[in-house]
């Protein structure tokens, strides 16, 4: 009796066998709960790492081992000139929100202006009139920081005025630079009104730079085509922290790309990662010597909440 299969049989047990190999050649899902744990873990890595060159990118860094980083302590009271009514008041609501929204200390409507927002079709020559009729305009500067201030192509450019105050709270004077008619050296820096303090430690500083007047002025040739909401958001960013403008960015979405952007891919408003950046500088403590790694965390938590992590 022949035993071998027939073509039926032999065509139905070579199909069997060929479902079998297709079934343990299919890969394990991509979706498997393992594979997803794996991906949020990079994602995450990612995300810190990207926030880390944020924050320690455009955050400016104390002068020394003892200083601190920059933040308004006095109450911020922003003027806005050089627009049409409604655009100053628009831009100077705008900022207002900002340090509202982030926990800057925000002045009353009836406070004496520090944070000066000015519009001009030539600001250093406007800059030049300002500064002769008030000498102080830039803190006691009068050398190559005012200079490069004065000259610089910036579309929107910043100045800070920051007194320091020690630790113990007892004295408080003003960083100038070698060129200054008032300065004289102090451990090697040129202050005036100098009474050291000697407080201090390994993990706190022994003074803190407090901003007590901000002024960016426009380039109303340069901005043209901007979003006002943009433009305010950015003022607003770069006025309330002492931002570094000269290094990249990485790929952190921010108003601080607003110059530097393909024309297609300009921030509009203020981002997740702006807000985040300043209310980090405002809710860490300022005399800790670790405060910008602590921004880091802290900004890192405010954009993993906000994405619903």
């Amino acid at each position: 009796m022949d035993a071998r299969p027939s073509p039926i049989s032999r065509a139905i047990w070579i199909s069997a066998v060929a479902v079998v190999l297709t079934a343990s050649a299919v890969p394990v899902s991509a979706d498997t709960p393992e594979s997803i744990t794996v991906q949020a873990q990079r994602d995450r890595e990612k995300l810190r790492h990207d926030m880390d060159v944020f924050v320690s990118s455009v955050i400016v860094p104390p002068l020394n081992y003892g200083d601190s980083l920059w933040r308004w302590k006095a109450e911020v009271c922003p003027l806005v000139a050089g627009l049409s009514k409604e655009q100053d008041e628009y831009v100077l609501f705008r900022i207002s929100q900002i340090a509202r929204r982030v926990g800057a200390p925000l002045g009353s409507e009836t406070c004496k202006q520090n944070f000066y927002v000015i519009v001009a079709d030539d600001p250093a020559r406007m800059l030049n009139k300002w500064w002769k009729r008030s000498p102080d305009l830039f803190g006691g500067e009068q050398g190559a920081k005012v200079k490069r201030f004065l000259d610089t192509t910036r579309p929107i450019r910043v100045w800070y005025n920051a007194d320091t105050q020690g630790a113990d709270g007892n004295f408080v004077t003003g960083l100038l630079d070698a060129t200054s008619t008032r300065a004289h050296p102090f451990n090697n820096e040129f202050v005036v009104n100098v009474r050291p303090s000697f407080l201090g430690s390994r993990i706190t500083v022994s003074a803190t730079r407090n901003i007590y007047s901000v002024i960016v002025v426009v380039d109303s040739n340069k901005v043209g085509g901007l979003d006002l909401g943009a433009l305010a958001d950015y003022i607003g960013v770069i006025g309330l922290a002492q931002i570094n403008l000269d290094k990249p960015l990485g790929d952190a979405p921010t108003i601080l790309k607003l110059f530097t952007a393909p024309e297609d891919a300009r921030p509009t408003a203020m981002t997740a990662w702006d807000k985040a950046l300043l209310h980090a500088l405002y809710s860490t403590g300022q005399t800790e010597r670790m405060q910008t790694s602590q921004m880091e965390t802290v900004a890192l938590r405010d954009i993993e909440a906000e994405r619903g992590h």
